[in-house]
């Protein structure tokens, strides 16, 4: 699994020019990782670390022959959990990457600077703790946490991370990094704007030949979806292969005529029978406006003798498709934001029944009819005569990942506002996932959603304190950790929520 972060650090600083820093400047920095696991031939794991940093926006040094650097601090603490459940320190990373020397800090366009590092790790998931600090700036060490399993058995077949590339061209033909022979620029935040035509990714293999003997047959499946699509038939790839303790496995996706949206690329090792012996996957997001959702799209759409038929009451109409935002793609819910209000009857239910159908080919009645029950039940559990239950965050966490397997709600804690946490055991590829939501306006039935561990949602370290500032509005904003008083519950409920 990849997972990558963007990173802005606000920095006002001063002008110190006697003290050898160059000029003044009011940006944040911005900084990217992507961190991978990857084994040797003989299946000793590590994690491969990659750091850019934008030149423009860090703070630069005098050095003592005249020029200027820039300096960025880089600590990965790496944990794993031992016999007895706790989390212990197993390996570091600490040093700092320097970027090239600029002789004027006035003319940094194009100043980027980057660093690759490999860590071995022991063989077993990890929990990793960043900090981050622009050593000649003045704000506080960035920090981030993020988990990477690590899974590279010796008596099976096994994938590494799918490292996703904006660029893969010869060696010495410009990258940020050289790797496998090419000169690569990751695809950082796994992100593929409108300008990038085609997508480059790797993977390795390991084992193949141990588990399906010497000099055998192996075939990878690769395919591109969005996410909780099927595929379509033109970004399914089969290879055959034959054995080795170690494969690289290269490709790359024609992204031109891709839609904006979310996507999964996965990757699939099978015997010559077709069953899987080993699978990895990976997300990114594309935006590509000049594909859009057209109304031309759905004027093929035919709803005779359908159930959308039926649905001629247009305020309902319109209820209806807005319910399906949660669960909906980025080209579906641009319709919603652009033209919802500007079309007829007839195209809101081509656009409604095209949804279910692409949903559920085979019944998409029987499919809007199953939505539409969890539609009803969050509009009476946590709707209100201001808001439809569908539009707030408990009901679209409900509608998009289901309900949860417990929930511990806490209406009269002494010093916090309300709040509630959901935990679900399993969702997508995470396990042991949070949802902490709260009513800051206790006179309402509105619990926001406060902060989640789950990779997408809203995530804020803070949430501790934000949720005591009942009590203490005027909080200091650096602490992250109230202070333990009588009744208080929350870190526990979260802790052990198990």
């Amino acid at each position: 699994m990849k997972r990558f972060l963007f990173i802005t650090l606000a920095i006002c600083l001063a002008t110190l020019c006697n003290q050898g820093f160059a000029q003044s400047s009011d940006k944040a920095m911005i900084g990217m990782l992507n961190f991978h696991a990857y084994c040797t031939p003989d299946l000793s794991p590590y994690i491969e670390f990659q750091f850019l940093f934008d030149g423009r926006t860090t703070q630069y040094v005098q050095s003592e022959n005249g020029n200027f650097v820039s300096e960025v601090e880089v600590m990965v603490d790496i944990q794993q959990k031992d016999e007895n459940g706790q989390e212990k320190s197993v390996q570091t990373l600490h040093y700092i990457i320097v970027s090239p020397e600029v002789s004027d800090t006035a003319h940094l366009d194009f100043l980027y600077f980057s660093d690759i590092q490999n860590v071995k790790i022991p063989a077993k998931d990890c929990f990793l703790y960043f900090k981050l600090k622009d050593i000649h700036g003045t704000s506080d060490t960035i920090k981030y946490i993020d988990y990477l399993p690590v899974y590279f058995p010796d008596d099976k077949v096994s994938i590494s991370s799918i490292s996703l590339w904006e660029k893969m061209n010869a060696a010495g033909e410009g990258g940020v990094f050289e790797k496998y022979g090419f000169a690569v620029s990751p695809l950082f935040q796994h992100y593929a704007p409108e300008n990038i035509y085609s997508l480059p990714f790797t993977f390795e293999i390991y084992n193949t030949d141990k588990v399906l003997g010497k000099d055998k047959k192996y075939i990878v499946k690769t395919e591109l979806a969005e996410a909780g699509f099927k595929t379509e038939k033109n970004y399914v790839i089969y290879k055959t292969l034959n054995t080795e303790p170690l494969t690289i496995y290269f490709y790359q996706y024609n992204l031109y005529n891709l839609p904006s949206g979310n996507y999964i690329i996965t990757a699939h090792v099978m015997d010559l029978d077709s069953n899987v012996l080993a699978s990895s996957s990976t997300f990114f997001q594309r935006s590509n406006p000049s594909v859009n959702t057209d109304l031309l799209h759905y004027q093929d759409v035919q709803i005779a003798s359908t159930f959308v038929e039926k649905m001629t009451d247009r305020k309902q109409l319109e209820y209806d498709v807005a319910s399906l935002y949660p669960i909906s793609t980025n080209m579906e819910k641009d319709f919603f934001m652009q033209r919802m209000k500007k079309v007829t009857d007839e195209q809101l239910q081509r656009f409604f029944y095209s949804f279910w159908l692409k949903r559920n080919p085979s019944d998409p009645e029987i499919a809007w009819k199953e939505y539409q029950k969890k539609v009803e039940y969050v509009e009476k559990t946590y709707g209100s005569s201001v808001m439809a239950g569908f539009r707030t965050d408990r009901g679209r966490v409900f509608l998009k990942y289901g309900p949860p397997n417990t929930v511990t709600e806490e209406p009269y804690d002494p010093q916090s506002y309300p709040y509630e946490i959901w935990h679900y055991y399993e969702l997508g590829k995470q396990t042991n996932v949070k949802f902490i939501f709260y009513n800051p306006d206790v006179a309402t039935n509105n619990y926001i959603l406060l902060h989640s561990d789950y990779i997408g949602e809203a995530q804020d370290p803070a949430w501790r304190m934000k949720l005591v500032k009942r009590l203490d509005p005027n909080a200091n904003p650096d602490i992250l950790t109230p202070s333990d008083y009588w009744g208080g519950n929350a870190w526990d409920h979260y802790r052990y929520n198990e």
